[in-house]
């Protein structure tokens, strides 16, 4: 980079900067190459301009979801852009006419896809080759995630309880989320999530209503009793409408199982489901 003295650079609130380099930056492979690009003292976004790519002979076509860059003679294109939920145009490089996804976007893009996971376990993951077809992940020099800081915000955590079971299905943890704003492929809107204490193994039952809670865990419970050769034990949830319904307590005394619930209007009492319910909505 050129050292540049003098100059500044004027923002939209009148605000000034200082110029204090100059360099020419190629962009796709040096498909586009800008000749003025300037280092700017407080800058923390690069910017590209349009004016410069018109004057290296390309067209810049804007549209609702994205943009593109052409070569003015042919139409060839060699760069395309995104527009993302902030009003905002970003570039994402070309290779011989196919989009790809630079490195570090890649890496945020499976931060993202696996509910936000944190890089330290999605290196992990990796490294343990626990995905199928997962690329090579590293951490992002600066791996701050703003989704994260304000979606995972919550109240002061109680004090953990622990529950001492040593064998599968002495304690299962359930709930019922919902309703969502998107209906499955199948019309559901509400979704039962059931969690073995033993082995926190996970079960996911989806449910058109709540009052189909009954319904779809007594088939849970034939199921995974069969399968595992033990029966349900212990049943732990909030104190919702489908759990304390006359159905559910005949259902409970009939086969045997004890209930615990949690104090009402406290998820944290709940915790062990209540923080995967969270989890699966994060991912999906």
């Amino acid at each position: 980079m050129e050292q540049h003295e003098g100059g500044s650079v004027k923002f939209g609130n009148n605000d000034r900067a200082k110029i204090v380099g100059r360099r020419i930056v190629k962009i796709n492979d040096g498909n586009i190459r800008s000749e003025e690009v300037l280092f700017v003292i407080g800058l923390k976004h690069s910017l590209l301009s349009v004016s410069q790519i018109c004057d290296s002979e390309h067209d810049v076509i804007f549209k609702k979801h994205e943009y593109e860059i052409r070569r003015a003679n042919s139409g060839r294109l060699v760069a395309v852009g995104i527009r993302t939920f902030g009003n905002l145009y970003t570039l994402i490089e070309t290779s011989n006419g196919s989009c790809i996804l630079k490195k570090e976007d890649e890496n945020w893009l499976w931060h993202k896809i696996l509910g936000h996971i944190n890089f330290d376990n999605l290196e992990k993951i990796y490294s343990k080759g626990a995905i199928q077809d997962i690329p090579s992940i590293r951490k992002p020099p600066n791996s701050m995630c703003s989704s994260c800081q304000k979606g995972k915000l919550t109240r002061s955590t109680f004090k953990t309880k622990e529950y001492y079971f040593g064998k599968p299905l002495e304690l299962v943890h359930t709930n019922v989320c919902g309703p969502m704003r998107k209906q499955s492929l199948n019309g559901d809107k509400y979704f039962m999530l059931c969690i073995d204490n033993y082995s926190r193994m996970k079960w996911i039952l989806f449910l058109k209503h709540k009052s189909e809670a009954l319904e779809n865990f007594e088939t849970f419970k034939n199921i995974i009793e069969n399968q595992v050769g033990r029966r349900i034990k212990c049943l732990i949830s909030d104190r919702g409408g489908e759990f304390i319904s006359d159905d559910f307590n005949e259902f409970y005394h009939k086969h045997g199982i004890r209930r615990q619930f949690s104090t009402a209007r406290t998820p944290q009492k709940n915790g062990v489901v209540e923080r995967k319910n969270r989890s699966i909505q994060e991912m999906a």
